[in-house]
């Protein structure tokens, strides 16, 4: 028990392999920073957060060759040092995440905690510092992640160099789909107004999702429009069908509290 990640909610249940650093608990929030482009206006916020997988073509693909990856930090201040260590711009997309299956309501359909790989602790810091400096991995390193990835990792955790203090999140596919949007914020740095906007998905302290908002995009500058088309997806659909079954059982549980 207890905090052993930033990012990570205090005093949550916390499983560890027996002989990896490998854990799984829940209850996270994650922050990602982009350079934002002009062709993100009109992107709903569903499209927007699906295009923060994909697969690796940057320094990490030696890693997880041919993987989808989602690169992801413990707060916003890690995510804007990581995004402006490659981009000098002050026109930025945040996007901030948590872990679905810790909401009141999940909608995603997948109740798994997340499966954390301490890339600290098991020599994945070391590769991804190798990387990072133009080194090429060896074999024997080669196999190390293959042995790690037998293993069914949701997301790797390292130490940010962009950033002292701060932790990175390097999300495979399979743990990036354990992901809902919390909120997801605009800001036109470079412009002398600074303008700025959020749009929310989920709020109050049990991550209660607002499922319409993900229909939501911005407009110039830094407004929003409503994708009425979104409502008809089949995610739309899938997600508004989980928090619906999730509110029906909540309610019973406190009908049956009720009558004890």
């Amino acid at each position: 028990m207890g905090e052993f990640l930033k990012s990570n909610t205090y005093l949550r249940g916390l499983y560890k392999h027996e002989k990896l650093p490998i854990y799984e608990t829940d209850e996270f929030d994650f922050y990602r920073c982009v350079s934002f482009e002009e062709k993100f206006y009109g992107i709903n916020i569903s499209t927007l957060h699906a295009g923060n997988l994909r697969i690796g073509t940057g320094r990490y693909a030696k890693l997880f060759p041919g993987q989808k990856v989602s690169y992801w930090a413990d707060s916003p201040a890690t995510a804007r040092a990581e995004v402006k260590r490659y981009k000098k711009t002050n026109n930025l997309l945040t996007f901030w995440a948590y872990d679905d299956s810790s909401s009141t309501f999940p909608t995603m359909g997948n109740d798994e905690l997340l499966r954390i790989v301490d890339g600290r602790k098991c020599g994945i810091q070391e590769l991804i510092d190798k990387i990072d400096e133009g080194q090429s991995i060896s074999a024997g390193e080669k196999q190390l992640m293959e042995d790690i990835m037998a293993q069914s990792p949701d997301c790797f955790v390292y130490d940010s160099r962009a950033r002292k203090g701060g932790e990175n999140y390097i999300f495979l596919e399979k743990g990036f789909r354990k992901l809902a949007i919390r909120a997801v914020r605009l800001r036109l740095g470079n412009r002398e107004s600074k303008n700025e906007r959020t749009i929310v998905c989920a709020g109050t302290s049990d991550y209660s999702p607002y499922l319409k908002s993900y229909a939501n995009y911005f407009e110039p500058i830094a407004r929003v429009g409503v994708d009425k088309d979104y409502f008809n997806s089949e995610e739309y659909l899938f997600r508004k069908t989980n928090k619906d079954v999730a509110a029906e059982r909540r309610a019973e549980f406190y009908k049956m509290i009720r009558k004890r």
